[in-house]
């Protein structure tokens, strides 16, 4: 792996493959040696502005690559993808954080995650980051939660018509036995019949047309 990247030179070249390389062959993933090669440039990239040393990206950072270069604006989402992305117990490096730091694999599995067209793997990341409590289900305050932020105004009392109506609306639909939780099992046989329902308390994933335009960026060419 020489000379991946003109713009740095031979040593930090070498450093990459050092750093990077042994994590890269052992890494599962639906992309190819190449496409792996590139995300985790772009990663190295992201590290060195932490200082020459660094072989970790941060938890902001990875907040911001997710606002600018998936779109995920939503404040509450994109800190729940951060924190559901960050944790990885393989990585045993003395000077790597989980409550600070993002990985390389954990890195490529959101790409992974993203580029994925799988539909169970995407229903089960979405609910995972409606789910911040991971009890497995949903309850009233959570929808609540996300609900309150669907409508915008002046009038309060409109607004708190509006936001329990579609609360309302949301369980009548997802909670399948009626004990007002909403559980991965019924937003799952939900979400198969009406995949267009996945993202039903706020977007998680890009769009097609977002997602394009990051493939060209980081050369993901499958």
């Amino acid at each position: 792996m020489k000379d991946l990247d003109l713009t740095l030179d031979y040593m930090e070249n070498a450093r990459f493959n050092y750093i990077f390389g042994p994590i890269i062959t052992r890494l599962e993933s639906p992309f190819t040696n190449t496409e792996l090669l590139c995300l985790s440039m772009i990663y190295h990239k992201f590290a060195l502005e932490n200082g020459p040393r660094s072989k970790f990206i941060t938890r902001v950072q990875l907040g911001n690559i997710l606002e600018l270069f998936f779109h995920v604006s939503d404040r509450d989402i994109n800190v729940s993808i951060v924190q559901r992305i960050s944790q990885d117990p393989e990585c045993v490096d003395p000077k790597f954080s989980s409550d600070r730091h993002c990985s390389l694999p954990s890195f490529i599995r959101l790409f992974a995650i993203y580029f994925s067209k799988d539909l169970e793997k995407r229903m089960h990341f979405v609910f995972s980051i409606y789910d911040t409590t991971d009890r497995g289900y949903l309850d009233r305050e959570q929808v609540v939660r996300f609900v309150s932020k669907f409508f915008d105004g002046d009038d309060e009392d409109e607004l708190h018509e509006l936001r329990g109506d579609m609360v309302e609306m949301i369980f009548s639909k997802f909670d399948l036995d009626k004990d007002l939780f909403i559980s991965i099992e019924e937003y799952s046989d939900c979400v198969r019949k009406q995949p267009m329902m996945m993202e039903f308390l706020g977007k998680v994933f890009p769009s097609n047309s977002q997602l394009e335009a990051v493939r060209h960026c980081v050369n993901i060419l499958s």
